[in-house]
């Protein structure tokens, strides 16, 4: 029997929760209601496609799509985003495990739709297109400094087996000048020799175009003014402050306190105790793993420049007798800074306790 075009839907006004698990040649979706899984089926990596089908077999019934954040980046979200749906990209590391040893496609995608449902997962602040390709720049950045290390360690390498006079000298234009003029005894090894340099040169003057355009940023009108508060760090150079700007205050108020801030990037203290055994370790970690690494490098910069951030630094190492911890603390203490002067619009003041 042919159902009226103008008859009520079954699924008028009702809520339905969608889990996708994204792949590259496949998606697995599940849909159900609170209580009950309706479908869990398999289709094509479109969104047209899923966007279709639930139109066509759940007419008048309100969405709450769900994907975990991965490979494929935003453009899903931007899909059902654009055409009023309620979508959410939630983090892979947010996902409730239940403790199973079985994981397949269809679990994951199960998982989501229900965890959905009882509002246990946590959504991701989808960045705009804008801060979405300034990261991309900084990707292709932190490739090209890789790049950059690894042809010298190659070089180094080169000369250590080979024991040359070079391999103790200082790496520079000078050396690199030097090297141009090396000679092995093999010619086939002499041009691949060549072409290892001028691979480094070309990479150089990539790291430099690169450079300029990040630099550029600073120019940005939403970014530039936090730019320049946070370049006010000493030890904290342009390339960093945009690069903060980008990643942690490319939104206003992203972040509730600095608490919330140092946690994101993994500097929160915590303790595991049972018993007498006690295991004091680092808690977060929600953001890229990339930029902790960074601000830890940068912190070693300014303990140096900064009395109070030295301070600190020699408590805790005279009280843990661990300098990576007593440096965790000055990196902590530093973001804190960092959040004073670019959420509150503190200036910046040396020697002064965040």
């Amino acid at each position: 029997m042919k159902v009226p075009e103008n008859s009520v839907s079954f699924f008028d006004n009702k809520d339905l929760y969608v889990g996708i698990d994204v792949h590259k040649k496949r998606w697995v979706v599940t849909i159900r209601t609170y209580d009950l899984e309706l479908k869990t089926f398999s289709m094509q990596p479109y969104a047209e496609e899923l966007e279709r089908f639930l139109i066509e077999n759940y007419k008048g019934a309100h969405f709450h799509i769900v994907y975990e954040c991965c490979f494929s980046g935003f453009w899903i979200y931007d899909h059902f985003h654009e055409k009023g749906y309620d979508i959410i990209v939630t983090p892979t590391n947010r996902i409730y495990r239940d403790g199973s040893i079985v994981k397949t496609d269809k679990i994951d995608s199960r998982k989501l739709a229900f965890q959905h449902s009882r509002g246990l997962l946590r959504e991701v602040k989808v960045p705009t297109m804008k801060i979405r390709e300034y990261r991309s720049l900084f990707r292709i950045y932190d490739k090209e400094k890789m790049r950059e290390g690894q042809i010298l360690r190659q070089v180094r390498c080169i000369l250590e087996c080979k024991n040359h006079e070079l391999k103790w000298e200082k790496w520079n234009k000078a050396m690199i000048e030097k090297l141009k003029e090396v000679r092995f005894q093999e010619g086939i090894f002499n041009q691949k020799f060549v072409s290892l340099l001028k691979e480094y040169e070309y990479v150089k003057e990539q790291i430099k175009d690169t450079e300029k355009r990040i630099k550029e940023i600073s120019e940005d009108e939403e970014l530039g003014v936090k730019v320049k508060r946070i370049e006010k760090i000493n030890g904290i150079g342009i390339v960093s402050a945009v690069r903060f700007a980008v990643y942690l205050f490319d939104q206003k108020m992203r972040f509730e306190s600095g608490e919330k801030l140092v946690h994101y990037v993994g500097l929160t203290p915590g303790e595991q105790s049972s018993g007498e055994n006690i295991i004091r370790s680092r808690t977060g970690l929600i953001g890229n793993r990339q930029l902790r690494s960074i601000i830890i490098q940068l912190a070693w910069v300014a303990v140096r420049k900064d009395g109070s951030l030295l301070n600190k630094f020699e408590r805790v190492y005279k009280n843990s007798g661990s300098k990576q911890k007593a440096i965790v603390a000055v990196a902590r203490k530093l973001m804190m800074k960092v959040y004073a002067i670019t959420e509150k619009e503190e200036e910046y003041e040396i020697n002064k306790a965040a």
